[in-house]
């Protein structure tokens, strides 16, 4: 009897704690029809336990996860080919930026399909400076070399499909996709209580604390709202991030002592933070690509307050679930955080509608599923 062998499918992610935290229900997928590989760089016993544990193998690899260092980026990229090159995939997806324009790279064997998931555009195409024009120029050039001859592109919003287009990016010979957000399991995220009226309004913002999430304009909202004599408590979820653009922690631990924020830390599950608020909060100017966090706080009915910007916008119907406001507008922001000061029983009614509208757009299940339709792997 011929032993049947299971196609191979490597899945390659720019940090080693995402392969769990946002691409796990994919892992549990893949496994049920291939023998599954996730890669990312530096990959810790935790994740690779947790990885294993649903039944793929870990490879760890040596890519950093931010800046571009030439030579470290070689030498990365050298010793992640052979460690494909062992392994003989037969499909390969990669998201954010370093495991699309080098994984990608390092995967380009014969009979090998790979597949590019664009997360955001991110930093790398900041363009306020001459250095980051410069970066972004580079970063341009590694999307082009790279995408130009892979067999399909998945964006997870129009406005960035539009830019790799515009900007050539993307091959005409290329297969393009929009599949919005990466999705979220309703199971995991579900409500443990009965949400009620709240009294005192609680706002939750979860992201890095970097300036492009927002975080100076939800400063200054706050500050509008309490000179106003409103009853409220804005909270931020998150870690410390050293790049440029991040909020020091002396900065947080000012704004904490004067009570215009409660600075929560960080954690591996946002999921009692999230029940315990009434209001989800990212007023972003970043280069996202569907936020995660918005998504979880959708899944948990939660009224959603973000900004008009290009996968941020794809979250909210206007008044039915949440509002948007202007890009660095804090009048707006505090005008649409007072809206449910003013009218708390929206709170429950907004939240209901984001539950909706999360378990029609964003069930991972239903995400992970199109992946599969758009690799063409679901009759493999």
């Amino acid at each position: 009897m011929q032993n049947f062998r299971k196609p191979k499918f490597l899945l390659i992610g720019g940090f080693a704690s995402s392969l769990i935290n946002f691409r796990g229900p994919l892992l549990k997928r893949l496994v049920q029809d291939f023998e599954v590989y996730a890669a990312a760089p530096f990959i810790d016993e935790d994740t690779r336990s947790k990885v294993e544990a649903i039944g793929a193998k870990c490879v760890s690899n040596s890519f950093e996860r931010t800046g571009l260092n030439p030579i470290k980026d070689l030498k990365a990229l050298m010793a992640f080919r052979k460690q494909v090159k062992a392994i003989k995939p037969d499909y390969v997806l990669a998201y954010t930026i370093k495991p699309v324009v080098f994984g990608l790279k390092a995967a380009k064997f014969r009979n090998v399909k790979r597949f590019a998931l664009i997360t955001g555009k991110g930093s790398g195409f900041d363009e306020s400076s001459f250095k980051s024009r410069t970066i972004a120029k580079l970063v341009k050039k590694l999307y082009r070399d790279t995408l130009k001859s892979v067999d399909g592109v998945i964006f997870q919003n129009k406005d960035d499909k539009d830019f790799f287009v515009q900007h050539k990016l993307v091959g005409h010979v290329n297969r393009v996709e929009v599949i919005e957000g990466t999705g979220v399991d309703l199971e995991y995220y579900r409500l443990k209580s009965k949400p009620s009226i709240p009294e005192k309004v609680k706002f939750l913002f979860i992201a890095r604390l970097i300036k492009e999430k927002g975080i100076p304009e939800l400063v200054e909202a706050s500050e509008i709202l309490r000179k106003k004599g409103h009853a409220f408590e804005v909270q931020l979820l998150g870690w410390i991030d050293p790049n440029p653009g991040g909020i020091s922690k002396a900065e947080i631990d000012s704004l904490h002592n004067s009570g215009v924020i409660n600075y929560l830390g960080t954690t591996s599950d946002v999921r009692s933070y999230i029940e315990a608020a009434d209001v989800f909060v990212l007023p972003s100017y970043y280069n996202e690509g569907l936020p995660r966090t918005i998504q979880e706080a959708m899944a948990m009915k939660k009224p959603i307050i973000t900004t008009d910007h290009p996968g941020c916008r794809e979250t909210v119907e206007e008044h039915r679930n949440g509002f948007l406001v202007p890009v660095k507008d804090a009048k707006a922001l505090a005008n649409a955080m007072a809206y449910f000061m003013e009218q708390p029983d929206q709170v429950l009614k907004m939240g209901a509608e984001s539950y909706e509208i999360a378990k029609e757009r964003f069930d991972v299940n239903k995400i992970n599923e199109r992946l599969l339709n758009f690799m063409e792997l679901n009759d493999v």
